[in-house]
Order: C-alpha cells, then structure tokens, then sequence
C-alpha cells in the first residue's frame, strides 16, 4: 500500500500535537482574519463649544478740553502824587516816629531819587529806591502791606526808610549815606 506523504504528515501532526494547540493555532488564524474584516470607527460625540460672548465695550466720551480761567492780576496800588511840603511833613513825622535824624533822610531821597517819588532804575523803585525784596523785608518787620507798588508812594517808602536807618540798615543806601 501506498501512502502520500500528504497523508503521513497529517497522521503525524495529529498523533504528535495534542488537540489543544491545533484549537489554539486555529483561533489564532482566526483572530488575524476577524481582526483584519471588522473595522472600528468611534462613534462621534458632540461636544458643545461655547458660543463667544461680546464683552461690552466702554463708550468712548470726548475728553473735555479745559476752559481757560483768568489769572488775576494783583491790583496796583494807586500812585498818589505829593507836594514836596507834603513829602517833608512825611519825612519829619516819620524821622521822629523812629528817632532818625530828617536831614538823613531827605539827603537820601534827593541822591536816591532826586527826590523824585515816582523814580524807576533797574528794579529799585520810589523815593528811596527800595528794591522789591529789601522793600517786602523791612515792610513785614513794620506790619505793613509789602505790595511793591507802594514803594512809589512817598508816606510808606519815608515810613520805611525811617525804621531802616532806626535799626542801623543805611548801608542798603552805600553811595547816598551821608
């Protein structure tokens, strides 16, 4: 009798492998084609995606422009014109009032000013050419208004030459001290 090799190999793959392993091999094999046949798509899941909201925006409002306001201007003090009596009259009352001597101070006013209540050089200013700062010093020491306009006035600019000689300050006069 002849038998094909074909039929010996499989006698021998069945009497030597157990059962098990050839069910095994099979659902392998098995396995790989199912796994090869079936395709898996996820299924799609609506997600919900928020919708953007406008922020609300600040309404742009013009800038005001300012209104200009006036700087006031300080009022001058009114020039009042003396005769050269009146003048004198100041300069023997106020020599008296501080207790310095007249003559020193019409000597003063006529090499300052030629006696001259209405004189202007350079910032000094009035009978006595006070200038603004020596002016507004000795015009707080006295308690009186320390406007510089008023140096122009002959009663104030005597008064205040009187109590600058009467503290000692005639050097602020250097060329005019006799």
């Amino acid at each position: 009798m002849r038998i094909s090799w074909k039929h010996f190999f499989l006698g021998i793959l069945i009497t030597a492998v157990p059962l098990s392993v050839l069910v095994i091999i099979n659902t392998k094999a098995e396995t790989k084609v199912l796994s090869q046949a079936v395709e898996i798509t996820p299924t799609p899941t609506s997600t919900p995606t928020p919708t953007p909201t406008p922020t609300p925006s600040p309404t742009p409002r013009p800038t005001p422009s300012p209104t200009p306001t006036s700087t006031p201007t300080p009022t001058p003090a009114p020039v009042i014109t003396f005769t050269s009596e009146e003048i004198h009259g100041f300069i023997e009352r106020f020599a008296a009032q501080y207790a310095v001597d007249p003559n020193v101070l019409r000597h003063i006013a006529v090499c300052e000013s030629g006696f001259n209540p209405l004189a202007y050089n350079v910032g000094y200013a009035g009978l006595y050419q006070f200038g603004p700062i020596t002016w507004a010093k000795f015009r707080l020491q006295i308690g009186e208004n320390t406007n510089p306009d008023l140096r122009f006035n002959a009663e104030e600019a005597a008064q205040t030459a009187a109590y600058a000689l009467s503290v000692g300050r005639g050097g602020i006069w250097p060329n005019c001290l006799p």
